[in-house]
């Protein structure tokens, strides 16, 4: 499993959450005594990233989003994306649900999560799905003890858990089974 996937999507995903933290108006730390009640929605979201040289690095999209203020929480509904590599398609990611707590340090994904590292224009070459999938911005980690399958043309593995330091790109997958089967030249 490519490690580099696992790190694209969550910088991904920080990045769309801090997106919306930034853009709700929660970094201009209001100073009004009414502030403590502020709740802010959005619906049908678009999000386009790019690089430094101005080539697009993410889209993702969401259905809706609210955002409590005072709890520094939000909540994600069906988000997806698909990350870029030189102009081209590299990656794509969805999850039902997302929520983000303690001002943006801690992201759980829930529901349907599924990434997907892609060989060639939508042609998967690792797919990553599990239920449930939290990470920990603060440290760059991510880790869920839902079961994972991990699939690609060549292996198909379960896991009953994993952690992985996107750091380092370091991963540990637990109570692994699977099946290998190697490309023939």
């Amino acid at each position: 499993m490519d490690t580099r996937l696992l790190y694209t999507i969550a910088l991904v995903i920080v990045t769309v959450v801090g997106g919306f933290y930034y853009y709700s108006g929660k970094s201009k730390k209001l100073e009004t005594a009414g502030n403590q009640n502020l709740n802010s929605t959005a619906e049908n979201i678009q999000v386009v990233q790019t690089d430094e040289k101005g080539q697009l690095y993410a889209k993702a999209s969401a259905r809706h989003m609210t955002q409590w203020m005072q709890t520094g929480r939000a909540e994600i509904e069906q988000i997806q994306g698909m990350l870029y590599e030189a102009g081209q398609p590299s990656a794509t990611f969805h999850a039902d649900k997302s929520i983000a707590t303690n001002d943006y340090a801690n992201v759980e994904l829930l529901g349907n999560v599924t990434l997907s590292r892609l060989s060639g224009i939508n042609n998967p070459s690792v797919t990553f799905k599990t239920d449930r999938l939290l990470g920990f911005t603060k440290t760059n980690t991510i880790e869920t003890n839902s079961p994972v399958q991990v699939t690609s043309p060549q292996a198909h593995f379960s896991s009953q858990g994993l952690k992985a330091n996107l750091n380092t790109g370091q991963y540990e997958l637990f109570a692994l089974r699977g099946q290998y089967a190697p490309s023939s030249p």
